[in-house]
């Protein structure tokens, strides 16, 4: 991981940490405006087992899968840390929105289903 990287994933870290909100990510030439092959509508859900906002996110993930599409990523294995990475999710947890097969928006933290299901 480079410097740059680095940098954003603990400014990321420092405001969740202060704010304890959503907070929008946009990430210009790496994650938004991506095209996926293997979701065409729907949500990414990338978490980690150690990781307590994540736990946290689990109830509301529930209710998001009731009504959308969800292809949840465990960044603690191999084939999920590369898709992460390939995708440039830095952090967990992060929801990535997609339409048409392109990511259009990402969300890092705990966010409610309700607020992800505007997205669709």
């Amino acid at each position: 991981m480079d410097l740059k990287s680095l940098l954003l994933l603990a400014a990321v870290l420092v405001i969740s940490l202060s704010v304890g909100k959503l907070i929008k990510v946009y990430i210009s030439g790496r994650m938004v405006g991506k095209k996926v092959d293997f979701l065409k509508d729907g949500f990414m859900y990338f978490y980690s087992e150690r990781c307590p906002a994540c736990k946290v996110m689990k109830e509301h993930i529930e209710e998001l899968k009731k009504h959308s599409k969800v292809l949840e990523i465990n960044v603690g294995t191999n084939e999920g840390l590369s898709i992460a990475k390939e995708l440039g999710v830095l952090a967990t947890p992060t929801i990535l929105v997609v339409k048409d097969g392109i990511i259009v928006k990402s969300f890092v933290g705990v966010v409610k289903a309700e607020r992800l299901l505007k997205e669709v």
